[in-house]
């Protein structure tokens, strides 16, 4: 009867609302409230290559850090393949049954963590329907004794209650997240990426029209778009009236913010970028060097007799300058100019079919209206 009153205790515990945290630690106090053990893990997602990062250890009652390669897969770190683990309805095993302990020793993420003296390991796959959400395990050192059959039973009975909290957790931390980044936009087109910017890595991915595949639309881009979220925040520090938006290979980056502290995002300084595919290229990328440096400055505000001391240029070199960037873009003055360049339209289907407006007069003859 107290057996049983405590396995219902340990199948509430896992299905209680909470944070992602809390939901990992819930887990694992779960687990050692059925079978005593001083050490325990839990790696917690749906994706194998970012899996193994999002875990959490305890050793001796007290939450211990992951040692090993944050980027590495989860498969990778413990030696399994997913489809053979999937394949079957059990969850539970001794370590014993899946490999000998010289070989396991040899793993990513026992070699890492050896330290901590353990000889066994109870290892718990969280899958259902195909889909495996994460991977938890107890152990002990070797005065403790190795786990037994009835233990690992007891691991599986919990086995259901902990994948249906872990669907629940990852509906509620997607909800969430999305929440949090779409508040720095007003627009939710194209795929948004959260980067935690101390970690180089990114946290959190959505596109509502297409969806997300981690492992194909993200892990493959990932320095990228962890590169890409740093220029953009640089270029906006800076204050660029017209900074050039970093490419990736789904589109361009056409915004991006801050979203530091959100505890979403477990309180880490992130930026949220949102990346729209390109059909066309922008209108600058049509200019020189030397243009594209004029235009930015007339973008800015700057006066023609200020945009030639900045540049180092006399002021009818950059008249010229002003009317070949005119002429290239289509437009006829400065207004046109900041138009067409801060909210670029798509190019005509028949570009011959379009006459381009006569170059600024003012600046040709030598009233310099931009003064």
């Amino acid at each position: 009867m107290q057996e049983l009153e405590t396995l219902d205790a340990a199948r509430l515990a896992v299905v209680q609302p909470g944070t992602r945290a809390s939901f990992r630690r819930r887990v694992m106090d779960a687990m050692r409230s059925l079978v005593s053990a001083p050490g325990a893990f839990f790696c917690f997602g749906k994706e194998d290559s970012r899996a193994y990062s999002d875990s959490s250890r305890m050793v001796d009652g007290a939450l211990q850090p992951f040692k090993s390669d944050p980027k590495l897969a989860l498969s990778a770190a413990f030696g399994f393949e997913t489809k053979s683990v999937i394949e079957t309805a059990r969850r539970a095993y001794d370590g014993a049954e899946l490999y000998p302990d010289d070989e396991r020793l040899q793993l990513p993420h026992f070699a890492a963590h050896a330290d901590a003296g353990f000889k066994h390991v109870l290892l718990f796959f969280l899958h259902e329907g195909g889909v495996l959400f994460g991977l938890a395990g107890l152990e002990r050192r070797e005065a403790d004794g190795p786990f037994t059959r009835e233990e690992v039973a007891k691991i599986e009975e919990l086995g259901p209650f902990v994948v249906t909290g872990a669907r629940v957790q990852l509906s509620y931390d997607e909800l969430s997240r999305e929440a949090a980044a779409l508040r720095a936009f007003s627009k939710v087109s194209g795929t948004l990426f959260v980067v935690d910017r101390d970690k180089k890595r990114v946290v959190w991915a959505a596109n509502r029209e297409h969806g997300v595949d981690w492992d194909a639309d993200v892990a493959p881009v990932e320095d990228h778009v962890v590169d890409a979220a740093e220029q953009s925040l640089a270029a906006r520090a800076r204050g660029d009236a017209l900074p050039t938006p970093p490419r990736l290979p789904s589109g361009a980056v056409v915004a991006s913010a801050k979203i530091d502290g959100d505890p979403v995002f477990g309180g880490a300084r992130c930026a949220v970028l949102r990346v729209a595919p390109q059909t066309t290229s922008p209108p600058i990328d049509g200019l020189s060097k030397r243009e594209r440096e004029i235009a930015r400055l007339l973008v800015a505000g700057y006066s023609g007799v200020n945009v030639a001391a900045i540049s180092g240029l006399s002021e009818n070199t950059v008249r010229t300058y002003v009317r070949r960037l005119y002429a290239k873009l289509g437009v006829a003055n400065r207004a046109d100019l900041v138009r067409k360049l801060m909210t670029p339209e798509p190019k005509s289907s028949s570009p011959s079919s379009v006459i381009a407006p006569p170059p600024d007069s003012s600046l040709i003859d030598g009233d310099d209206t931009l003064d």
